[in-house]
């Protein structure tokens, strides 16, 4: 699992290949998806880290310069992230479905038990 900053850098430079092919990005443009106290080194840092991990290939590196490309590996960690994000939205929602059809038919379940009781007691 990368860290945050490697994540976004990550998701990025997905977004700015696109199709794939390389892609020459400089550092400020890196920069700007990382959080606010990020500095051009931990950029570096970032980028050398997603390289030793084959998530992404850096043909060059020159004065704030970069040409990379993602890597079939670093597509699929960005896939399977979404996919991750989605499956959690998804049983987030049927949690909820599930707990109010749950209350409901508790609720209708008790007013029916309760009126049961009501006319059964009246009889008496």
């Amino acid at each position: 699992m990368l860290d945050e900053r490697a994540s976004a850098l990550l998701e990025r430079i997905n977004t700015l290949c696109g199709e794939g092919g390389f892609k020459i990005a400089d550092e400020g443009e890196l920069l700007s998806c990382l959080s606010a106290g990020a500095t051009k080194e931990d950029v570096k840092s970032a980028l050398s880290r997603l390289e030793e991990r084959r998530y992404i290939e850096i043909r060059y590196a020159e004065e704030g310069v970069y040409c990379l490309r993602p890597l079939p590996e670093g597509k699929l960690y960005f896939q399977t992230l979404k996919e991750q994000r989605r499956e959690g939205v998804r049983r987030r929602a049927d949690v909820l479905l599930l707990s109010m059809f749950g209350g409901f038919f508790g609720a209708l379940l008790g007013a029916l038990l309760v009126w049961l009781i009501f006319f059964l007691a009246r009889g008496i």
